[in-house]
């Protein structure tokens, strides 16, 4: 009997984590390297959800506690077209998904590990 880990959608379950993975590690890079609205300033991103057909991905966040989220919330809104025009440049896709942040958790302004 055949596993069902082995059947044709693992490969594609696969390519999807990996897509993800990458997206994430790279608007990991462009928060810490190149966005500069203080707002997102100490705000981590936790996962991303990327929807079946690609076209949508969930940005799930954590912020720095004290933090206003409304405050990080509208910075993300200020940042999507900015971030999503890096990762783009930076990550191969055949379609850019649009980009959707999904507030996680507050975090120690003093951790400094990524997620």
């Amino acid at each position: 009997m055949r596993n069902v880990k082995d059947g044709p959608g693992a490969a594609g379950a696969h390519r999807h984590q990996r897509v993800e993975a990458s997206i994430l590690e790279e608007l990991r890079s462009v928060l810490r390297d190149d966005v500069t609205d203080p707002e997102l300033e100490g705000v981590r991103l936790t996962a991303i959800v990327l929807s079946p057909d690609s076209k949508v991905a969930r940005v799930h966040y954590a912020v720095p506690r004290a933090r206003p989220r409304t405050a990080v919330d509208r910075a993300f809104t200020r940042a999507a077209g900015f971030l999503r025009g890096r990762l783009a440049e930076g990550v191969e896709l055949k379609r850019t998904p649009d980009l959707r942040f999904v507030y996680e958790a507050e975090i120690d302004p003093a951790s400094s590990d990524e997620g």
